[in-house]
This record gives C-alpha cells, structure tokens and sequence, in this order.
C-alpha cells in the first residue's frame, strides 16, 4: 500500500513537471513566432551604457517600421534615424543635420529591439531561460551579436511572458561585462506608423 502510495506521488510530480517544461517549450516558439511577427512598435526607453571610466544614462522614444526604418527621439535634444545603410542625425534646437554611413558605431542601434528579432532569423541556435523577476516571468532569449566589436558580443532579451512585451535588454562583452542595459515600457505592438514618422525634415 505505501509503495503504491509513493509511486503515485511520483507519478503525479513527473506530470507536473513534464507539463511544465512543455508549456515552457510552447511560450519559447509562440514568442519567437510573436516577435518575428512584428511590423511596427513604439516604445519608451531607458538605457544605460557602462564603459571603464563611467555609466552615462539616456531615456528617449523608439519608433519601428518595417518598411520605413528605426528612429529614436533622443531626449529633447536629438532625433536619430536609421534608414537602409544611413544614420542621420538632427538637432531640435539649430535644426543641424548629421550625416553618417552604416559603418558609424553608434551603440544607440543596439538598443532597438528589431535588431535581436532579425537575429532570430540569422542565429543557428537560440538559448531561452525564464526568470521571475518582481512577481513577473520572463523569457530570456539568449544571442551572439555578430562583428568583431569586443564591447558589444552577446545580448538577453527579457519577454514578459503574460503580455509578449519586451522589457528589457542586456549586452554583454566578449569578457562576460555587462555594457548596456535598457528598460523598455509602454510598448506597443504593430501601431499605424506613417512615412511621415520616418521623415528626417
């Protein structure tokens, strides 16, 4: 009777678990898929950039299309945008244009989030974890960075697995440093975004 009770109490925990790996499994592939989706987002962000001398803190507006390009509101101060292989840059007050080729290092364009969805498309293997921070689960998506930058190797996408929002976003250099860090809040998925947004004048 006592093995038969403990062999059903075995039998109930390997349920429980198996049907928790498996519904692990479901929300890795249902949030790649959902972030692979996404044709357009708007979002708030706050980042955070670390280098040996200093941590320097931005916050600042992200607008995607897929169509049209990235643009980032930089503060008050500047809007950046990221067209094809062009990083052009405006100042508010003077109304300035900045010019720059696809070659520029501008660790901005790393904190966009489409960058990592079309690494989902380009990375052999991708790594999910899940971590419950503040009473929230998240997916955490683990990716190479390609290019030779040292500073900038490997990069955690955290999805919030209730909503399918990204929330945050950590980089890593090729030492395991963590360089940048960005929260990202009042996302918003596939929003009408016209030409007009992308518009440098």
């Amino acid at each position: 009777m006592r093995k038969k009770l403990v062999l059903g109490i075995m039998s109930f925990a390997l349920i429980i678990f198996f049907s928790s790996c498996n519904k692990n499994t479901r929300n890795t592939e249902e949030i790649i898929y959902y972030l692979k989706d996404l044709n357009s987002y708007s979002c708030n962000v706050n980042m955070s950039i670390k280098n040996s001398k200093e941590e320097i803190n931005y916050s600042g507006k992200q607008f995607y299309h897929v169509k049209y390009g990235d643009r980032l509101d930089l503060g008050k101060d500047e809007i950046i945008f990221y067209k094809q292989n062009k990083i052009v840059a405006k100042r508010i007050g003077s109304g300035n244009i900045y010019n720059y080729n696809k070659n520029f290092d501008s660790l901005f364009k790393f904190c966009f989030i489409d960058q990592y969805i079309s690494l989902l498309y380009t990375n052999e293997k991708i790594e999910n974890s899940f971590q419950n921070i503040s009473n929230q689960q998240y997916q955490v998506i683990h990716l190479d960075i390609p290019g030779n930058n040292k500073n900038i190797n490997k990069a955690e996408l955290y999805v919030n697995v209730k909503h399918n929002t990204p929330t945050y976003l950590i980089i890593y250099d090729s030492d395991g440093k963590e360089r940048i860090k960005v929260h990202y809040t009042d996302f918003k998925a596939n929003p009408e975004l016209g030409e007009d947004v992308f518009n440098i004048n």
